[in-house]
């Protein structure tokens, strides 16, 4: 079980890209501003060993290897149209490192709902001045940019949006993915009395605090597992011991760890030239790039981008062991 005190583990971005408008362009590194929770569970069975997940066929219940799964893209007559993997990698968006900025509107316009998301962006070393010009102009003018970014082989909508002198990036919902109140049956707003609405107020009133407090907002499901687990461990109770296996896979970005802001600002903007994560990341891949230690200490997702940066067909359907045979392939093919 984790500690609540336990130290914060580095911190490294994840993306980087280039905000573009016009004739602007500023470099940036993506950081998740969010984290899965800390208590987590495991799929075991009564002995502890952790449990494996293969696809098995409707029809027969048949296990089935990779290279038998294809995709169906399911159409609206109860049918599904055969994708192959090469038709599919050929539909993705064109690559890039830009985040093309298309209109800049009202902050206030940008649904909440439509939220999916949420980024910091930090500038590289030599982006620290445009940086903090667009985001105090923005968040004067109280405007959001809306662009698109391709990231890790998908195209999304974003808003980029200035607080407290620093950027963030919300990715999007599309119009599409969003319902109306109409669409679930909310009734029309019904007339009130004055009076009616100055009792309510005085109960708001009652309830009102000056500012919002997340940490007094705790997570009682997570506290009340946690509790449960750890008076078990305590009685020795159903406690089983997992095997020694290759460290977890990092989740995706919504499960990085939450950062200090403040303090990344402070090194991309000082005085002090400082390499960001980001590049120290891509410097490690460089000096050790046919080092296999290197690939197996890499996540999925590193090997992912490294696999659609080399064009490794079939990526999309590879576990970690086979992403890591595929790079080193690759880049042996590219070295002769």
């Amino acid at each position: 079980m984790p500690e609540h005190h336990a130290p914060a583990a580095p911190v490294r971005a994840f993306w980087s890209g280039t905000i573009t408008f016009g004739l602007v362009s500023i470099p940036v590194d993506f950081y998740a501003a969010a984290r899965a929770r800390d208590t987590s569970m495991k799929m075991v069975d009564a002995q502890g060993h952790p449990l494996g997940r293969r696809y098995t066929s409707a029809s027969d219940g048949k296990p089935l290897d990779d290279d038998e799964i294809v995709r169906g893209y399911e159409t609206d007559s109860g049918k599904a149209v055969v994708i192959t993997e090469a038709e599919f990698e050929s539909a993705a968006p064109e690559t890039s490192r830009d985040i093309d900025l298309l209109r800049f509107v009202p902050l206030q316009q940008v649904p909440p709902a439509s939220f999916v998301r949420p980024y910091f962006l930090a500038p590289t070393q030599r982006a620290g001045k445009a940086y903090s010009l667009l985001a105090q102009t923005m968040e004067r003018t109280g405007k959001a940019g809306i662009g698109r970014l391709v990231m890790r082989g998908h195209e999304y909508l974003v808003a980029i949006i200035a607080e407290h002198g620093a950027l963030r990036a919300e990715t999007l919902r599309y119009v599409d993915e969003l319902r109306t109140p109409e669409a679930i049956g909310l009734p029309a707003p019904t007339r009130v009395t004055a009076a009616k609405v100055e009792e309510f107020t005085r109960e708001i009133d009652r309830a009102l605090e000056k500012r919002l407090d997340l940490h007094e907002l705790e997570d009682r499901d997570a506290e009340a597992l946690e509790q449960l687990a750890r008076s078990k461990l305590k009685a020795h109770k159903d406690v089983v011991t997992l095997p020694e296996t290759a460290e977890d896979e990092e989740p995706d970005e919504g499960g990085a760890q939450i950062i200090d802001l403040v303090q990344l600002l402070r090194n991309s903007l000082g005085g002090e030239v400082k390499a960001t994560p980001g590049a120290a990341a891509k410097h490690a891949r460089v000096s050790h790039a046919d080092s296999g230690g290197e690939l197996a200490s890499m996540t999925r997702e590193q090997l992912a981008r490294l696999a659609t940066d080399l064009g490794i067909a079939g990526r999309s359907k590879m576990d970690k062991g086979a992403l890591v045979k595929a790079v080193q392939a690759a880049r042996r093919r590219k070295a002769a």
